[in-house]
């Protein structure tokens, strides 16, 4: 049903949403510069179910849980779990959980051996963005390597994943790169052939033996957008993704 007059957005007869553009499939760019991805495909759907058009804002990762309290935008969403160490502030709500993953790391399939030994792994380079749970299970699953973040060692690429894919871990500048296991299978599917002896994931685990779910984060002054939103997911996350 179109209820668009029974909900307040930021801006009447839109859904501002606030994303980052650098985990295809889940937020990505398309060559024209468009921000696509299953989040942006999951929320352009639920907006046009309230008869909203949508419009996205492109931010970095880190903090992005804070923009709908700040007043930037009524929903973010960019693969985000859920944590105590990510508050929304006090004008900002979590949604209920749409989407499942595992953490991973992507590298070169004669490696793979070696990174699903993660107790003795030592000195290699793994590329994690900024603030997500990558960084954060990376610092504790892999004390003897070196983090990289994708902001300093992309910066200025047009796009960071391909580059760290086809150019670093391809003549070994990066060893791995962390990302859930939905991000690593689609970069290994779509980059393995240009990566000498193919690409494989790593140490596919759940982080401190928790589930990792996806969660939206929703402006409370944007009245109405979560329940309605919380409605959608239960109703729609099971056609959130493909099946692989």
């Amino acid at each position: 049903m179109k209820d668009a007059v029974a909900v307040a957005t930021l801006i009447p007869g839109r859904l501002t949403v606030c994303t980052y553009g650098g985990f295809a499939p889940v937020c990505y760019k398309n060559p024209a510069g468009q921000l696509i991805g299953l989040d942006v495909s999951f929320l352009t759907r639920f907006a046009e179910s309230l008869g909203l058009a949508i419009a996205t804002l492109e931010h970095a990762f880190d903090g992005i849980w804070a923009k709908p309290g700040h007043n930037v935008c009524d929903v973010a969403g960019a693969g985000v779990m859920r944590r105590a160490d990510r508050p929304p502030g006090a004008g900002g709500s979590w949604s209920d959980p749409y989407f499942q993953v595992e953490r991973s790391l992507l590298v070169r399939t004669a490696e793979q051996n070696e990174f699903n030994q993660c107790q003795s792994l030592k000195g290699k380079k793994i590329v994690v963005t900024r603030g997500s749970t990558a960084d954060i299970d990376a610092h504790k699953r892999y004390p003897h390597c070196t983090i990289q973040f994708v902001d300093e060692v992309a910066e200025g690429q047009g796009d960071a994943q391909e580059y760290i894919v086809k150019t670093l871990i391809a003549s070994r500048r990066a060893d791995a790169f962390g990302e859930g296991d939905v991000s690593n299978r689609y970069l290994g599917n779509k980059y393995g052939t240009d990566v000498k002896g193919g690409l494989a994931l790593a140490d596919v685990h759940a982080i401190d033996g928790m589930t990792e779910t996806f969660n939206f984060i929703t402006r409370n002054a944007s009245s109405g957008v979560l329940d309605r939103l919380n409605a959608f997911i239960a109703g729609n996350k099971g056609c959130y993704a493909p099946k692989s």
